[in-house]
């Protein structure tokens, strides 16, 4: 039984590798990194503005800094930084108040419009509407997704606090499993969350019906992906130096760069996805707003 799972389950990434492969992921993945850069300082400050409701702006923007800079270095991080600083809402009057937040709204869905279109593409669907309504419709959309990943990261913050506390008590009654602990609960913690992440993505963004046991494999797969993934690229950057090849760019650069890694994980996991639907005989179709696209 093992054995037979085990051939299905290569069976299953074999077809994914030559789908995935046929839907130019490269390309696609170097679009969304490219609006990905325009729509960052957006995206950022929106998910720091609802995290920081509740544990205060500095302390959320702290632990962003803290994070990306232990991916992609502490020059990166602080030129993110200096990005959230910069796309603070000016408070000088209601009409620069509602300009820019319309403004950030409308930089930070962006991301998320170009992962619909190529999500759809995957699962072959098209929507029935086009036009303006159509367009709102998916900015919506985009924008609850910023949402979710603003909720995403305010329940990372939460749990961050239990391990420190659970942490300092593991160190007083066992010293020496203190830091086995908190490291192997950091890791399911991000695991957790990033497949949250990463579900969502694959259930709420293309046009279809698909149930949450189906996208919670695939994004499972595309987490594990991705962290091994986000492992590679912080020892490459920690050990090699960029900066040296690309000079003041180098922020740019490597920002582009962990953003287009990503999206080439995101897309693998929704082929395969949509490969194990297929192999299952899911009853996984186009939603009301949209119909099969088969071309």
């Amino acid at each position: 039984m093992m054995t037979q799972r085990l051939g299905t389950f290569f069976l299953l990434l074999k077809k994914t590798f030559a789908s995935w492969y046929n839907n130019d992921p490269f390309g696609k993945s170097a679009i969304i990194a490219y609006y990905t850069l325009f729509s960052l300082p957006s995206l950022l400050m929106i998910v720091v503005s609802i995290s920081g409701y509740f544990f205060g702006v500095e302390a959320v923007k702290g632990r962003i800094v803290q994070k990306l800079g232990g991916l992609i270095g502490a020059g990166v991080s602080e030129a993110i930084e200096g990005m959230i600083a910069n796309a603070a809402l000016n408070q000088s009057s209601t009409f620069s108040v509602v300009l820019g937040i319309a403004m950030l709204l409308f930089g930070a869905t962006g991301v998320f419009v170009q992962l619909k279109k190529t999500m759809n593409a995957i699962w072959r669907v098209k929507s029935k509407k086009t036009g303006f309504l159509k367009t709102m419709l998916d900015r919506l959309i985009s924008f609850g997704m910023i949402l979710v990943l603003g909720f995403l990261f305010l329940v990372s913050l939460i749990l961050s606090i239990f391990l420190n506390v659970m942490s300092e008590y593991v160190g007083q009654v066992a010293p020496q499993i203190a830091a086995v602990f908190a490291e192997l609960f950091s890791f399911l913690l991000s695991f957790c969350i990033i497949t949250g992440l990463f579900g969502a993505i694959f259930k709420w963004l293309p046009d279809i019906d698909i149930r949450w046991k189906t996208t919670f494999l695939g994004a499972g797969l595309t987490t594990l992906l991705f962290l091994i993934g986000e492992y590679l690229l912080g020892f490459y950057f920690t050990k090699s130096d960029p900066t040296s090849v690309y000079g003041g760019s180098s922020s740019v650069v490597l920002i582009l760069l962990w953003v287009y890694y990503t999206c080439i994980i995101i897309f693998f996991g929704a082929e395969f996805t949509f490969q194990y639907a297929t192999h299952r005989n899911e009853k996984v179709g186009p939603n009301k707003k949209a119909i099969r696209d088969d071309a």
